[in-house]
C-alpha cells in the first residue's frame, strides 16, 4: 500500500495530499472488507490509478457492507427483550404444552439449517398459506387491511404508479382516516416513478406515515447506490403477516396484464412468526424515518401471539452487514441437507460460488435436482449470465427447466419435498450480498404438499434444456453469455 501511495505523496500539492489520504483510507477499507483477492486487487488498482474518480466509484459501488440497518435492528431487539415482548414469548412456551416438536424430514432439515442459532421450540404454532400471483395476494391483503383495528405496517420494493398502486395507497389512506395507525415504507429505487409523482400524496394527507429507503444520500454521507431494500412485508395489528416476492403493480393481476400476470409467490402467516416480521419492519422503519426504536417497540405492535397452526416457521433477515452471510449460510445448509430431491425456482440465477457448487454437489451425490428459471426474464443480460453456468450444472446432473411466458418471478427452494425456503431473495449475487431481504423457512406437511403441487405445475409449463442443445449454441452466443457473467457482482 505504501508503494502505491508514493506517486501521490511525491506531489505535495493539496490535491496530491488529499489523493494520498483518501487512497490510504479506502485501501484500508478494501483490505478489511474485501475477501475475494481478485475484487480486492481490482479496487486497489482503481483507487490509485484514477485519483478521486476511483474513490467516488468505490464509495458508490464498492462499499457493500453497512451497519445502519443492523444497528436499528439490534436496538429494537434489545428493547423487545427488556420489555418482555411479545408476552409469552419464552422459548419453551412458544409451543402449546401438550404439543411436542413434530417429527419428520422437514423438521430434521430445519434443525440442521439452524444448528447453534435458533431452537425449534421458538418456531412452532404458526399457520402458513401459499398465495400465487397478485390474483390471490391482493384480495387477501385488502381484506386484512379492511379488518385492521389498530395498526397497518406495509413495505414493498416496488409500488407502481398505476391503478393497483393507487388502489393500495387509497385504501391505506381510508383506514388512516378511520383512526388506524398506518405506516407505508418503500424502496426509492424500486418505486422511482411513484416516488417522483403524486402517488403517495393522498396517503400523507390522510395521516399515513410514509417513508422511503435510500442508501444513496450524499448529504447524509451515504453513497451506496448499489444497495436496495428488496423486502415485501405487511403486518396487520401485529397478528397477521404477509411476505414473499410479489410487488405492487398492474403486471401482477390477470385483469390488468391481459390474462398473463407475472407468476410469483407470497405467504400469509399467522402465529408467533409474525412478531419477527414486525421486528424487521420496525427496524427498517426506524432507519428510514428516523423514528426512535423506543416509539416503535410497543405492546400494541407486539401483542401476545396465540397458536394458529402446526407449521414451524423461521424468519431469516439478509442484508449487507459486516459478516452478513445469513442467506448464503441458510441456502448452503439446506441444499447440503438434501438426500432425495431438490427443487430450485428463481427468476434470476446468478448465484455466488458456494451456492453454485452446493447445487452441483447435490446432483453429483444422486439427489434429483431440478432448477426452474424463466425462459425470458425482464433483464436479458441476466438471462445471458445465467446460461453461462448451464454447462457445469448439466454435466453434474442438474436438470434445468425454462418456464414458458409469462415471466416467472417466483422464488422457492424445496428440499426432500418436506422443507422450503421462500420469500424475497433471488438466487443472484445482489440478493445474497447487496439487498436487504426476508427469507422464510417452513416445515409443515400440508403447506409443502401445496407448494410441491405448484412447482410441479411450473415444471409442466417449462421446456427442459438438454446438454447437447446447450453445447451447440454459437460462439457469439457463448461470448455474450460469458461477457454478461463478468458483471455478476452487480446483477
Amino acid at each position: 500500500m505504501i508503494a502505491l501511495a508514493l506517486p501521490a505523496l511525491q506531489d505535495l500539492t493539496l490535491a496530491g495530499l488529499a489523493h494520498a489520504v483518501i487512497g490510504v483510507t479506502l485501501s484500508l477499507h478494501v483490505l478489511l472488507n474485501k475477501h475475494r483477492p481478485v475484487s480486492a486487487v481490482l479496487w486497489l488498482a482503481s483507487l490509485w490509478t484514477f485519483p478521486f474518480l476511483g474513490a467516488f466509484v468505490y464509495l458508490c459501488f464498492g462499499v457493500d457492507q453497512v451497519e445502519r440497518g443492523a444497528a436499528a435492528r439490534a436496538a429494537c431487539r434489545r428493547i423487545l427483550d427488556e420489555l418482555g415482548l411479545p408476552p409469552g414469548s419464552d422459548p419453551v412456551a412458544t409451543l402449546v404444552p401438550e404439543t411436542s416438536i413434530p417429527d419428520g424430514r422437514g423438521v430434521e432439515i430445519l434443525g440442521a439449517t439452524n444448528h447453534g442459532r435458533r431452537t425449534l421450540s421458538r418456531m412452532g404454532g404458526n399457520r402458513v398459506a401459499l398465495l400465487v400471483d397478485g390474483d390471490e395476494f391482493y384480495p387477501a391483503l385488502h381484506d386484512a387491511i379492511a379488518a385492521a383495528r389498530d395498526s397497518i405496517h406495509l413495505q414493498s420494493f416496488i409500488i407502481a404508479r398505476d391503478a393497483t398502486g393507487r388502489e393500495l395507497v387509497e385504501h391505506l389512506a381510508a383506514r388512516a382516516r378511520d383512526g388506524v395507525i398506518v405506516r407505508l415504507l418503500y424502496d426509492r429505487f424500486g418505486s422511482t416513478y411513484a416516488h417522483y409523482s403524486t402517488t403517495f400524496r393522498p396517503a400523507r394527507k390522510a395521516g399515513v406515515k410514509v417513508a422511503s429507503i435510500s442508501h444513496a444520500s450524499p448529504l447524509r454521507g451515504r453513497f451506496q447506490v448499489n444497495l436496495r431494500n428488496h423486502r415485501k412485508v405487511a403486518v396487520i395489528d401485529g397478528r397477521i403477516g404477509f411476505t414473499g416476492g410479489i410487488n405492487v403493480g398492474d403486471l401482477n393481476l390477470s385483469a390488468r396484464a391481459n390474462g398473463e400476470p407475472i407468476r410469483d409467490y407470497h405467504l400469509l402467516v399467522s402465529g408467533p412468526a409474525v412478531s419477527e416480521l414486525q421486528l424487521q419492519f420496525v427496524a427498517d422503519w426506524s432507519f428510514a424515518s428516523g423514528e426512535a426504536p423506543s416509539e416503535l417497540v410497543l405492546a400494541r405492535y407486539f401483542p401476545a401471539q396465540e397458536r394458529s397452526g402446526d407449521a414451524l416457521v423461521n424468519i431469516v433477515q439478509g442484508g449487507p452487514y459486516s459478516g452478513g452471510q445469513a442467506l448464503t449460510d441458510l441456502l448452503f445448509a439446506a441444499i447440503g441437507a438434501a438426500s432425495t430431491a431438490l427443487r430450485v425456482v428463481t427468476p434470476y440465477f446468478v448465484p455466488n460460488e458456494p451456492i453454485l457448487q452446493a447445487i452441483r454437489a447435490a446432483a453429483l451425490r444422486g439427489v434429483d435436482t431440478r432448477l426452474v428459471v424463466p425462459q425470458h426474464s425482464n433483464h436479458w443480460y441476466v438471462d445471458y449470465a445465467s446460461r453461462s453456468l448451464y454447462t457445469a450444472l448439466l454435466e453434474s446432473g442438474v436438470r434445468i427447466f425454462e418456464r414458458r411466458p409469462p415471466f416467472s418471478h417466483a422464488k422457492a427452494l424445496v428440499v426432500d419435498e418436506s422443507y422450503a425456503v421462500l420469500g424475497s431473495p433471488n438466487l443472484d449475487y445482489r440478493s445474497l450480498h447487496l439487498n436487504f431481504e426476508t427469507a422464510v423457512e417452513v416445515a409443515e406437511p400440508a403447506f409443502l404438499a401445496r407448494l410441491n403441487e405448484q412447482i410441479a405445475s411450473e415444471l409442466a409449463h417449462s421446456v427442459e434444456v438438454s446438454l447437447d442443445a446447450h453445447r451447440a449454441r454459437s460462439m457469439t452466443r457463448r461470448l455474450a453469455e460469458n461477457f454478461c457473467y463478468l458483471f455478476q457482482p452487480l446483477l
